[in-house]
């Protein structure tokens, strides 16, 4: 039999339309071999479960948030209450943490594994290995989002990092194992959490690099520019806008005849916005796949950033090459020049990107150095990784082994 885990997350993995569902699923995927996994969640899905994630899970419950709990004031009052923000606020309701509560008191639970925004369902008391999935290091990537911002949006989002701050703390100090997505999120812990490196693990974020094998075998075609990622996430939002504004009129200056797509989640809005700008939208793709294979140079404008970018991993996997920011390519150990074209100000950007279209030898190599560190980045070798470090809280069963003496004295008996 199994050791029973518990995983406490805000969303339903198997739709795996964002990064941090993404991350779940695989976790999941890996610490499914090892344990019989309990998954609760708070946030109602958009299609039902899918019969192959369903083998990967013992028991599942969500309790969806209440309306106002997840939109404008309601959202507002709850993140002003002591100990909250508005990254954690109103995930969790008086059903849910009932519901952990049960579920504690009638299994033995090897461990408990849990996201940020779930942390007020955690039991008052220690006794169980709490492992904290850290997708960021959230302070972090709220204060720098805050100096990316205009004084009225920036100023509030400061004074919310210092909420996170003292909630992240306290759940990393609590924690019995922290699993983070790269080492410059470990060395951001301990900066606020000293300590933190002694209890953290490096379970990076990843892609299924086999599945690309088709896209990476197409032919792009000729200067065509994509940039992925959910677009309703506040830093992809910013970083597009940075592209629209700063670097893409000196693109379509340096390179009229250059196609533009952006692809990923989006409102109407933003959708009619880049058609004015003479761009392609591509609302809310089933895939990317086709997408990516079309593309020759992958754009990942970000301007604020920590842990690490999926979408970067998912075009190295495509076998695309990719310009980005030096926040683009945070946590990833990269080289510039060599897997990635890196460029902060937008007239570089936008040359980089000239340059990449401009030259199949460039594109080539960058791809093809991408590809060589890809191997890392492999969501099962990454599945190895965390059961790895699920060790250190939670050993293996080992088989005994009989010694001589033991045959000797079985066969005595005998």
């Amino acid at each position: 039999m199994k050791p029973r885990l518990l995983y406490l997350c805000p969303q339903s993995p198997w739709m795996q339309n964002g990064g941090a569902l993404i991350r779940n699923y695989w976790m999941i995927h890996a610490l499914s071999r090892r344990f019989d996994v309990d998954l609760v969640t708070a946030q109602e899905p958009d299609a039902p479960m899918t019969a192959e994630f369903a083998r990967l899970i013992d028991q599942y419950a969500c309790f969806p948030r209440a309306e106002r709990a997840r939109r404008g004031l309601g959202r507002l009052a709850a993140a002003a209450l002591p100990n909250e923000s508005t990254l954690t606020a109103g995930w969790t309701n008086a059903a849910l943490r009932d519901h952990v509560r049960e579920r504690l008191g009638r299994h033995p639970y090897a461990a408990i594994q849990v996201d940020l925004p779930m942390r007020s369902a955690l039991p008052r008391r220690d006794g169980i290995p709490i492992v904290y999935n850290a997708h960021n290091c959230e302070y972090e990537l709220l204060r720098r989002r805050a100096k990316t911002e205009a004084p009225h949006r920036g100023l509030p989002l400061a004074l919310d990092a210092l909420r996170v701050k003292r909630i992240e703390a306290a759940l990393v100090a609590r924690a019995t194992l922290v699993t983070a997505c790269a080492e410059t999120d470990l060395r951001d812990f301990e900066r606020f959490c000293p300590g933190t490196s002694a209890k953290g693990a490096i379970v990076a974020n990843g892609v299924d690099v086999g599945r690309y094998a088709a896209v990476r075998a197409a032919r792009p075609e000729p200067r065509t520019v994509l940039i992925t990622g959910s677009m309703d996430w506040r830093p992809n939002l910013q970083g597009l806008r940075w592209f629209l504004a700063d670097a893409l009129p000196r693109l379509q200056h340096l390179a009229p005849d250059v196609t533009v797509s952006v692809a990923g989640r989006m409102s109407p809005d933003l959708q009619r916005e880049l058609r004015a700008a003479g761009l392609q939208a591509i609302a809310n793709p089933v895939s990317m796949d086709e997408h990516l294979a079309r593309a020759s140079v992958i754009a990942a404008p970000i301007v604020a950033s920590s842990g690490t970018r999926l979408r970067i991993l998912e075009a190295w996997a495509a076998g695309r090459p990719v310009v980005t920011t030096k926040a683009g390519a945070f946590g990833l150990g990269y080289e510039d020049g060599r897997e990635l074209m890196v460029r902060d100000n937008p007239l570089r950007f936008a040359e980089a990107i000239v340059r990449v279209l401009g030259s199949c030898e460039t594109a080539a190599g960058l791809a093809r150095n991408a590809a060589e560190k890809l191997a890392r980045y492999d969501w099962h070798t990454i599945g190895d990784d965390l059961l790895e470090a699920y060790e250190q809280i939670v050993p293996a069963p080992r088989k005994r082994l009989q010694t001589v003496s033991e045959d000797v004295a079985v066969a005595a008996r005998g």
